[in-house]
């Protein structure tokens, strides 16, 4: 017995097949009883796919018409609330070529962006295909209700086999720039610590740093393995490891490019810089935790850096009447290293009374603002 016939009906004899929410009707333009398994040659294969993108069930198809809802009547009977007892159909249309026909009911279905409503016109399957990638010779996936479907037809073209990670491969050189990133912040810290500092104020380089990578690698591994099946602490090391170099590489060059060239600009961008390199260190991480989701997560990762640095430009002007915050550097090269000559204290004396006007209206501010808490605190 093929999925759709029951005890004593004739399998040769034509079924007709209901719309959603109806009784079945003789018309002449539904779809015939769905028998897919029955023929010898391999058409496609539609997989229900997890919430990895895994295919957790499978089916064959040997011959057209699919049909896919939640009555038992289907070839594929999808358990969810969300699709028509009769959903839709994969079927031969006039030109013989495969098409998509959403049956009657109240929720359409969707094929990437693309929605295609109940009762609506076929689509061809090289038509949807293109959609959801550009390429008529890539597997469709749709989504009836909450359920993901994928279709793969004999004709699609296969994504080359990926190689295995290596076990242990990468792990020495991870290991080398992780040394390398604790010797450059203990070096940091000795820069900016005062002589004679306790032994004890050494400990947060010494041992904070260090476990603090570890443990924000080891929740990035848990990550992993709550939607991956598996615990990759290494792959998560070598991305933390090499994005809090990339920081501190940066942070470093672009403060002594402007210490040589004496061009503030270099300094300026020092917030955005580091912040984009943080953003792709943190996109790196998810797109291990969820490889399906890239693109998702790079346009995530893209508009919380607009948006961040619109709100940082926009505080700076309202602030301090600028829109970046104040130069400071607490390392400058040696002045040997300059790539401009010093100004002369005269030239330098004449620039600075420029900002006069401007100071003294900050300081003018401020003393009004001291006032009127101070009227404001008697009261």
């Amino acid at each position: 017995m093929t999925p759709g016939q029951q005890g004593g009906e004739d399998p040769g004899a034509p079924q007709q097949y209901p719309a959603s929410g109806e009784a079945p009707v003789g018309d002449a333009g539904a779809p015939a009883a769905p028998n897919p398994s029955a023929g010898p040659a391999l058409l496609a294969r539609v997989e229900v796919l997890d919430r990895d993108g895994h295919a957790r069930q499978s089916r064959p198809v040997h011959q057209w018409p699919l049909t896919l809802g939640r009555a038992i009547d289907n070839y594929l009977v999808i358990d969810d609330p969300h699709v028509a007892a009769h959903h839709a159909v994969i079927e031969l249309g006039p030109q013989g070529v495969a098409q998509l026909r959403v049956l009657p009911g109240k929720n359409g279905l969707r094929c990437g962006k693309r929605l295609l409503p109940a009762g609506g016109e076929a689509v061809t399957l090289d038509a949807l295909a293109e959609v959801a990638d550009s390429r008529a010779t890539r597997p469709i996936e749709l989504t009836l209700g909450v359920t993901r479907l994928r279709l793969r037809r004999a004709s699609d073209a296969l994504e080359p086999e990926r190689a295995l990670p290596v076990v242990g491969a990468g792990r020495t050189g991870t290991l080398m720039l992780a040394l390398l990133l604790w010797m450059w912040v203990l070096a940091e810290f000795a820069i900016g610590q005062d002589p004679g500092s306790k032994v004890s104020d050494w400990l947060p380089p010494l041992l904070g740093a260090p476990l603090a990578l570890g443990g924000w690698c080891l929740m990035w591994g848990l990550a992993s393995k709550i939607f991956q099946q598996r615990f990759e602490f290494w792959p998560h090391v070598a991305v933390a490891v090499r994005g809090a170099l990339a920081v501190e590489v940066a942070s470093f060059a672009l403060s002594w490019l402007t210490g040589i060239s004496g061009w503030s600009g270099f300094a300026r961008v020092i917030t955005g810089c580091t912040t984009a390199i943080a953003l792709v260190t943190l996109w790196a991480h998810a797109r291990l935790v969820l490889p399906h989701q890239r693109r998702a997560l790079a346009y995530v990762a893209t508009a919380a850096y607009i948006t961040g640095t619109a709100i940082l430009l926009a505080l700076n002007q309202q602030r301090h009447e600028r829109w970046f915050a104040a130069l400071y550097s607490h390392v400058l090269p040696p002045p040997s290293l300059a790539w401009k000559k010093p100004t002369p204290s005269e030239t330098f004396v004449k620039r600075a009374e420029r900002l006069r006007p401007a100071l003294e209206k900050s300081t003018a501010e401020a003393v009004a603002e001291r006032k009127e808490r101070g009227e404001d605190e008697e009261e």
